[in-house]
């Protein structure tokens, strides 16, 4: 293994990231190729190649001709045309524990380094599903579970830069809607210098008496307390009476949406509060501390999916709670055995909403909960920041640098 991906790793830094890179300039947010057609077409035979050999590595050689036929195809038709990668997305196979995965094909990387839009990628990375987690599985059995938790090892600026965590079937240019989630896969190995380099500084700068636990977490152990999140976060949206699985058109409703990530990381929380597995506190300042300070923090917050979550929960708590007060030497003070009575506050009214059988009826009951503490926004916002979020300025005035990833 260590032999075989020490090859691939040099394969991937070496030929194809400069090559992916350079192809990137010559898209538009589409993915189409709209300058230098000749060179690109050059570029993309290349890639196919290159591409056939590691899939062949990896033990996915179907995906490595499925890639070039979808090259050939957009050939074909033209490299200004939108680009289709569907034969690639039905040939690729998640990895098994403790293998090595690859995939290259234009794909959008949320809350990546591109402000919006489609372009090619690649990445490397393992899986790698910590020991820790067989107990917990067995007391919280979770039969839905399509998750993949990973190491990033190498790839393009996409996956490499910025925040971008995940890759789900429906972030790849396919001509079909993609209408089932055939795995789940999480680079966990990017949140501790996602959480040092930006959301711990925003939690420092904003609240007090907070223990601050999470900061002194190894980074691996900060991968494994990562998976036990993404865990109970997956497990949690598997429960109750709208489960998400079989809810799935009414929890992508916006609205309906909040309330579903918002109480599943609550439920994440008492879980933990009362279990009490490793590393318990610290993940409760990740989540607490993703949500309030970081998501809110994105460039595009009042069209954001993630930062509406944290805006809705902080004003919720204000409005309704005792853990989030002004504070005296910072701006906040966070009360952390306050907030477990608030989550289950918070947690009982959104399931009483759940309790409404008609979906539509329930989309409807869940915009008018929200936009309590998510008013209408401006020039196309999805909402306006909230009065009660007092914390805005200075949360967007802290200092961070781009974040790139250091494997």
């Amino acid at each position: 293994m260590k032999t075989l991906t020490r090859g691939i790793v040099n394969m991937v830094n070496e030929q194809i990231v400069p090559q992916v890179h350079e192809l990137q300039m010559y898209q538009n947010e589409k993915g189409q190729i709209t300058e230098q057609q000749v060179r690109a077409k050059q570029l993309l035979l290349q890639l196919a190649e290159a591409a056939g050999i590691i899939y062949e590595a990896v033990h996915v050689p179907e995906a490595g001709a499925a890639f070039k036929e979808d090259v050939l195809d957009w050939i074909g038709r033209g490299l200004d045309d939108t680009p289709y990668f569907d034969r690639l997305l039905t040939a690729y196979r998640p990895p098994q524990d403790q293998e090595t995965t690859f995939f290259l094909a234009p794909v959008v990387t949320p809350n990546g380094p591109h402000t919006k839009g489609c372009f090619f990628e690649a990445f490397l990375a393992v899986r790698d599903e910590p020991a820790m987690m067989k107990p917990i599985e067995e007391e919280m059995p979770h039969p839905e579970n399509g998750c993949q938790s990973l190491k990033l090892i190498a790839g393009t600026r996409g996956f490499t830069e910025e925040k971008c965590i995940v890759f789900f079937p429906e972030n790849v240019k396919t001509k079909e809607k993609i209408t089932e989630q055939t795995f789940a896969i999480f680079y966990f190995n990017k949140f501790y210098q996602i959480y040092h380099e930006d959301t711990l500084k925003r939690a420092r700068a904003i609240f007090e008496h907070v223990p601050f636990k999470s900061a002194h977490i190894s980074p691996e152990n900060t991968y494994e307390a990562r998976v036990l999140w993404g865990y109970l976060h997956d497990y949690y949206h598997h429960c109750g009476n709208k489960p998400f699985h079989k809810h799935i058109q009414a929890k992508m409703n916006f609205f309906a949406g909040i309330l579903e990530e918002i109480k599943v990381d609550c439920q994440s929380i008492l879980a933990l509060a009362e279990r009490k597995y490793d590393y318990w506190e610290e993940i409760i300042e990740f989540v607490l501390f993703e949500r309030l300070l970081r998501y809110p923090s994105q460039h595009n917050a009042t069209h954001n999916f993630d930062s509406g979550t944290g805006f809705f929960l902080f004003s919720w708590i204000i409005d309704n709670g005792r853990s989030i007060q002004k504070g005296k030497d910072k701006p906040a003070s966070l009360d952390l055995s306050l907030c477990m009575d608030d989550l289950k506050k918070l947690v009982l009214e959104i399931e009483e909403l759940e309790e409404i059988e008609d979906d539509s009826v329930y989309k409807r009951e869940a915009e008018r909960y929200v936009r309590k503490y998510l008013p209408p926004g401006n020039e196309g916002g999805r909402f306006g920041v909230p009065t009660q979020y007092f914390i805005h300025d200075i949360n967007n005035a802290v200092k961070t640098d781009r974040i790139k990833f250091r494997g």
